[in-house]
């Protein structure tokens, strides 16, 4: 059979009843024996107009770079002409962050696409100023919707004139929130304009034991898309941080000691003047509420002339709290791995087979953006880390940050403070 009736016995298995999951397989068969060909699948899905698939949906997901702006620009050319297609547009949508300078040629489309499938991240700080005055006269004395739909392009622009703008078309001056929001979604200090991300990630590649671990209690195509997927497995290791452990700090609540989640040169992916950083937290706080891990509050940690973390003065001891068991994270050698692009860097958490497990690079935020502040100097942390939940700790279980979220890290590198809190959906 040759690989274009493959494709087209394969889209018609998706259109069958109850065929998605035998579909899915077949593309999974399919990737491996010839990821090019997944290419072709998803330009012939779109030209057919196939509905809504998670066997697409993953093939989308697994396109090889190298394939990835010609089906990039078939689908920018059919949104751009009319086919608002959820396949079209979704993978309009991937190109700004995929192929970014594909969408340069038509914002107002750009913008049109942004009303169908979410378009964020630094692609907005590439608006040119004349668009984003054009668009600002025009929303003056339209309907609130275009206003609305102006809105978010205009903030993740991180033009203070733009950002400006938008509050009044929406009457919301509310401030400190506005000025949270605003950095949250710009990803730019208010005032100063510093970046407070890098501009690349380097992902988290496990090792084999941790990842068996991981995919423990997956299915099996749940494993094999994850296997598959190029953040668990493609990129070159670009520097090696270590995992797991105890530390000599304790927990300024409980007591307990601190649990390393990695110590890394922070220098190669932000502002820091050590050497080496050692990033840690209490495992061993009792869950609070339907947090799920330690208080649901951010906790801070000052950091020694070693790296190492020990309890901030903000963190008050409760006798109540001293737990009665602990763990700990298992102990490895991580290597941090660079990915060509920004497409799996992606702005928004979307839970499925990608590794959001990194350092650096821009946050993927589960909820709004929230950058922490320092408690000492009060200025804007800078994002240094995720972790996504499934975590292998040394009693057999995966931790879980508030049930099931992600672990966000910050650094004030003039104060040497850390600080994390967690974010779920």
């Amino acid at each position: 059979m040759t690989c274009t009736a493959a494709i087209q016995e394969l889209l018609e298995m998706a259109r069958m009843p109850g065929g998605s999951d035998r579909a899915l397989v077949a593309m999974l068969d399919l990737s491996e024996r010839d990821p090019a060909a997944l290419s072709t699948l998803l330009i012939l899905a779109m030209k057919a107009r196939v509905e809504r698939s998670g066997m697409l949906r993953a093939a989308a997901e697994l396109l090889p770079d190298n394939s990835a702006t010609e089906v990039c620009r078939f689908a920018w050319s059919e949104f751009k002409s009319g086919n608002s297609h959820w396949l079209a547009a979704e993978i309009a949508a991937q190109a700004a962050y995929r192929v970014p300078g594909l969408l340069h040629d038509d914002w107002d489309a750009v913008l049109r696409l942004s009303a169908h499938e979410p378009v964020e991240g630094p692609f907005w700080r590439e608006l040119p100023i004349e668009v984003g005055r054009r668009w600002i006269q025009e929303a003056r004395g339209a309907s609130s919707s275009v206003a609305g739909l102006l809105g978010l392009p205009l903030e993740m622009s991180g033009v203070v004139e733009f950002q400006d703008a938008v509050c009044d078309l929406s009457g919301s001056r509310d401030e400190p929130w506005a000025t949270i929001g605003r950095e949250g979604l710009s990803g730019l200090e208010v005032g100063s304009g510093r970046a407070l991300h890098g501009a690349r990630g380097l992902h988290l590649r496990f090792t084999a034991q941790l990842q068996r671990l991981q995919l423990a209690e997956s299915t099996s195509v749940e494993g094999r898309l994850q296997r598959l997927h190029p953040t668990w497995k493609d990129g070159d290791a670009k520097a090696v941080a270590h995992m797991g452990g105890r530390l000599e700090g304790r927990c300024g609540i409980c007591g307990s000691p601190l649990q390393r989640l990695l110590e890394l040169e922070l220098a190669l992916i932000g502002p820091c003047t050590l050497s080496m950083v050692t990033l840690g937290i209490c495992l061993d706080c009792p869950d609070n509420g339907e947090s799920g891990w330690c208080h649901g509050d951010p906790v801070y940690f000052r950091h020694d002339a070693r790296g190492l973390p020990y309890a901030h003065e903000t963190q008050v001891f409760d006798p109540r709290a001293c737990p009665e068991t602990s763990t700990s994270l298992l102990g490895a050698d991580i290597d941090l791995v660079e990915l060509p692009g920004r497409f799996w860097q992606p702005p928004s958490y979307v839970d499925g087979w990608q590794n959001y497990s990194r350092v650096g690079g821009l946050p993927s935020w589960i909820q709004s953006g929230l950058y922490l502040a320092c408690p000492d100097c009060c200025r804007t942390m800078f994002f240094v880390m995720q972790l996504d939940s499934r975590i292998p700790l040394d009693d057999g279980f995966l931790m879980q940050w508030m049930n099931g979220g992600m672990l966000y890290t910050f650094w004030c590198d003039h104060c040497r403070i850390s600080g994390h809190y967690s974010q779920y959906s």
